[in-house]
């Protein structure tokens, strides 16, 4: 029995190991292959202060955690901006950099590391024997689970599943990435830490066997084949992988050495064999046991729904005080990529309270125009004002807080996240994206309930609120295409920029839409719309742009464009 106890014991610890992770990879989708080596900062840490100088459990712990999480924090700095390959690579790095230095240490015991470590006490109650460990290792696995659920499921969760589907995408409402990122490696580095003390007092010793490359797997592998993004998956899956040494314990009888490199190779295997045939996992994202043993599978969807009814008018918001006839403008725009001049000397402006269209044949510069107003890249020259404030060059979250909100070509919903949690990215005032705030104990009911009421407002003006507990991925394109209008209406940005909302999606969709966007500019919004469907910018825009080589080369309706001479030989007499 105390065999079986030993065990559970050590899932109970993995455990704690594969929901850090899985905070990490599951819901922010950075790729980390460091766990255990945070895990080495805590059990050193709390090893060598037990041992060398008399510290308490608690303190030792308590201080591992922090340290792992401070190491969380740098190795978090030049991850901001790296893709998953490139930190695949740091985080490999930084698994074999911290084992080497630590080995290296002999205070620390060189390759032997630290034995005979002192006795885990807890209320003056020494933990002697698995049965002992118990009793701490299932309400501190518990704890950690209920925090995790209580961070996957506040607004700061909702955005870092954001970042994880589409990190511009999320910038683009408003939201703080980096800052979000740093968070969350923090979070996932501090309790991999604590999980490593707990390992080393459980073992009674601290090694570098205890942290290695293959332990990294072992936590990778949990993650994957529990469910990534679902916290009873991580639970499945540690119970799964340690679960399963026994097998090469008591079945296969292998020696330590050979049963370290026989796991490692079912681990790779095991990794295989679920991304081939179930990538979800056993649990997949947002799926909990119960649901597991109830859920039928769906029937296809069938042929694209036609629209449903919109309400008559969008929810209202109050924007500038509207003395200034001008909402955005730019001037003198230059933006060259290589020796491309991608846009050059562009000056426009948008009139508040009006729609604006801009066309263009392809290459003219249109969408590279909504980066640089948007700050999704930066001008080589030229300014960009916002209500007679400059705001050139500023990052993207920036921007959209400020007023300037843009939807791209391609709808970019989040495909995991429901048509309400969709829209629910873009409301602005959220409670709880922040850490301080998703640890305070005060409830984020209030809140949350009014940004929900806030977000089915949104829905319900694109007719779209009976569908709000749909994954978006499984709606059609046309109700992607006005999930992510609602979306950037949530954001209740004075200034809209809609690149191509008609692109894509037939004539019942387009007439939906023109319905939907000519109602704007009663509601408070600016609008600018680049599109190539001239006939949906001929019903929409009180002003039109025609950008011709980076450059407005001029203005007015379309009928007005329509008689120009040049215009009607470059871009009109094709394009009708």
């Amino acid at each position: 029995m105390t065999y079986w106890i030993d065990i559970l014991d050590q899932a109970l610890i993995f455990a704690i190991f594969a929901l850090s992770l899985n905070l990490l990879l599951g819901y922010a989708g950075q790729v980390s292959i460091a766990q255990a080596a945070f895990g080495a900062i805590g059990g050193y840490t709390a090893g060598y202060l037990g041992q060398k100088y008399g510290w308490a459990f608690v303190p030792g712990v308590a201080l591992g955690t922090v340290l792992a999480a401070a190491l969380g924090f740098i190795v978090s700095l030049p991850a901001l901006w790296l893709s998953n390959e490139f930190l695949i690579l740091l985080t490999l790095a930084v698994q074999t950099i911290v084992i080497i230095v630590l080995t290296s240490i002999a205070a620390l015991g060189g390759l032997q590391g630290l034995a005979e470590l002192p006795l885990a006490s807890l209320f003056g109650s020494e933990l002697l024997r698995p049965e002992d460990f118990l009793r701490l290792l299932v309400p501190a696995a518990l704890l950690v689970f209920l925090l995790m659920r209580r961070i996957g499921g506040s607004p700061m969760g909702r955005v870092l599943r954001g970042i994880r589907d589409d990190q511009l995408a999320t910038q683009s409402l408003g939201k703080n990435v980096f800052l979000h990122k740093s968070q969350v490696f923090v979070i996932a580095a501090g309790f991999a830490g604590f999980a490593g003390a707990l390992l080393a007092y459980y073992n009674g010793v601290v090694a570098p066997g205890l942290y290695g490359f293959d332990q990294s797997m072992a936590i990778i592998v949990m993650v994957v084949i529990g469910g990534s993004g679902n916290f009873y998956g991580s639970l499945i899956g540690a119970a799964f992988v340690v679960g399963a040494n026994p097998f090469f314990d008591k079945v296969v009888h292998l020696n330590p050495e050979k049963g370290s490199l026989a796991r490692l190779l079912a681990y790779g295997v095991a990794l295989v064999l679920v991304l081939r045939w179930r990538p979800q996992g056993i649990l997949p994202e947002g799926a909990t046991p119960r649901t597991l043993l109830r859920r039928l599978r769906r029937a296809d969807r069938g042929q694209e729904p036609a629209p449903g009814v919109a309400r008559p008018t969008p929810p209202t918001v109050e924007h500038a005080d509207g003395e200034a006839p001008v909402a955005l403008e730019a001037v003198a725009l230059t933006k060259s990529f290589g020796g491309i001049h991608a846009v050059k000397d562009l000056s426009f402006a948008l009139e508040r309270g009006r729609i604006t269209g801009l066309i263009g044949p392809n290459g003219a510069g249109k969408t590279t125009v909504f980066n640089l107003l948007t700050g999704a890249i930066k001008p080589d020259g030229g300014a960009v004002f916002l209500n007679g404030a400059e705001v050139t060059g500023q990052p993207v979250h920036r921007l959209a807080r400020a007023g300037i909100v843009r939807s791209f070509q391609g709808v970019r919903v989040y495909p995991k996240l429901t048509a309400l949690e969709n829209v629910m990215m873009g409301v602005r005032g959220q409670r709880g994206e922040r850490l301080t705030r998703v640890l305070a104990p005060a409830p984020l009911g209030p809140g949350e309930r009014r940004t929900r009421d806030r977000a089915m407002e949104h829905l319900g003006f694109v007719g779209l609120d009976g569908q709000a507990g749909t994954p978006a991925g499984a709606m059609a394109f046309g109700e992607q295409k006005l999930i992510a209008l609602a979306r950037v209406l949530a954001t209740e940005a004075e200034v809209l920029l809609l690149d191509e909302p008609a692109s894509g999606i037939d004539k019942r969709w387009v007439d939906r839409m023109v319905e939907l966007i000519a109602q704007l500019p009663g509601a408070g919004f600016t609008v600018c719309i680049v599109e190539h469907n001239l006939n949906f910018i001929d019903r929409l825009a009180q002003k039109i742009c025609f950008m011709q080589d980076g450059a407005v080369r001029s203005e007015g309706t379309m009928a007005e464009l329509r008689e120009q001479e040049g215009l009607q030989e470059v871009y009109f007499g094709t394009a009708l």
